[in-house]
């Protein structure tokens, strides 16, 4: 029912009301968990990663709001005012040139009760087993539970900024590329005084540059979203690269974690003329990865590339199979709708990727009117053989 029409509410994808109230039983019933429900595709997606030349994992958290009427055991979302809860996805994603979607390896869910933000301290906060941000390492350990310890590179953005959580993933050998969220000081090679990261990359010089096609973002209403990520109309960027190796001191907010200083890669990014008016294209990224070449840092570079397809993920979800529309009146009806919807989701990323590698084929042969095979179709977990090419 769900995979046929995913857009589709309940009530109308259903074949009459007796499969209407399964469903409905089904997602409300005590004893089926969002993890036994997820638990197919995930064994699926691992097989993918096994088959992969080489995988990196998207981690990041998006909101589900359900409005402002309240239902049970439902948190705060977005400024408060209504409903829902926070969900932490990793997805796995073939690092190369197409980008495609592999599966997803892990998912989380936490709710705000509305205490995180009251006094108590740096220390208070990060021994707080209900601290959210534990779930970026989780998360981790959880992937790589699966996959094994440097299987994959791990991909956040600026919100897993954060000393203690890479000092842990650096101890458990975990790889990663992490965006960078502020400004930071820190030490270079042999050099004793501080210095900004932003000193100590443009002593780095530039190692690489490349051209980026970047996509139209829109005016968001979130004012946190709008300061990260501005709007920009579409264009090509040029930009260029460079890498250093540095050491970050421990930060006050991070005094409970034993390792007092931390060495490791940052690569930037710098795009070199914007458009007036456009705010220039900049990464900085913290890395275990390797930067002694210029294959080595656009390496990394794509690897971070990589964490978009977790956007298009998310929207997959709310716009593909209109998550925020369900009716459920429970938390755990709702995470488990939500568990269900994790594959399907998934096909619709995969048969959009899908769509746009056709689109760069040969004028006559994309139009022409025919089913061609695709080897990812036939990998574990994927039913369907062929796509269309388009006409």
């Amino acid at each position: 029912m769900a995979a046929s029409e995913p857009a589709a509410s309940f009530p109308t994808a259903a074949e009459g009301d007796a499969e209407l109230e399964a469903t409905y039983r089904f997602l409300n019933n005590e004893a089926v968990s969002a993890a036994e429900i997820m638990r197919p595709h995930l064994h699926r997606t691992v097989e993918r990663c096994g088959a992969a030349t080489a995988v990196v994992v998207a981690h990041d958290t998006t909101e589900f709001n359900f409005g402002r009427s309240k239902r049970e055991d439902l948190g705060r979302v977005g400024r408060g005012k209504s409903f829902g809860f926070y969900g932490h996805v990793a997805l796995a994603v073939a690092n190369g040139e197409l980008r495609r979607p592999l599966g997803v390896l892990g998912f989380a869910v936490h709710r705000r009760d509305g205490t995180g933000g009251r006094a108590g301290g740096h220390k208070r906060r990060q021994e707080d087993p209900r601290n959210e941000f534990r779930r970026w390492l989780e998360l981790v350990a959880h992937c790589e539970q699966q996959l094994g310890v440097g299987a994959a590179i791990h991909v956040m953005d600026r919100e897993a900024d954060s000393y203690a959580l890479m000092a842990s993933l650096v101890e458990h050998n975990s790889r990663f590329v992490v965006r960078m969220a502020g400004a930071k000081r820190v030490t270079v090679a042999e050099e004793l005084e501080p210095q900004t990261v932003g000193e100590a990359m443009a002593r780095a010089g530039v190692v690489a540059t490349r051209q980026a096609e970047l996509s139209t973002r829109g005016h968001s209403a979130m004012p946190s979203f709008r300061k990260t990520h501005p709007q920009r109309r579409a264009r090509t960027a040029q930009l260029q690269i460079s890498a250093t190796r540095v050491t970050l001191a421990r930060p006050q907010s991070s005094n409970r974690c034993r390792h007092k200083t931390l060495t490791l890669n940052v690569v930037h990014v710098l795009e070199l003329a914007p458009p007036e008016g456009e705010p220039a294209v900049e990464w900085r990224l913290w890395t275990t990865e390797p930067v002694e070449t210029a294959a080595q840092v656009l390496a990394v570079v794509d690897a971070y590339r990589c964490r978009w397809m977790i956007e298009e993920y998310f929207k997959a979800l709310k716009s593909g199979c209109a998550i925020e529309s369900r009716q459920l009146e429970s938390h755990d009806g709702l995470v488990n709708t939500v568990a269900l919807y994790v594959p399907i989701a998934w096909r619709l990323l995969m048969l959009r990727t899908l769509s746009h590698d056709d689109a760069r084929m040969e004028p006559a042969t994309a139009r022409a009117p025919m089913f061609i095979p695709h080897p990812l179709l036939n990998a574990p977990g994927l039913r369907a053989n062929t796509v269309r090419a388009p006409a």
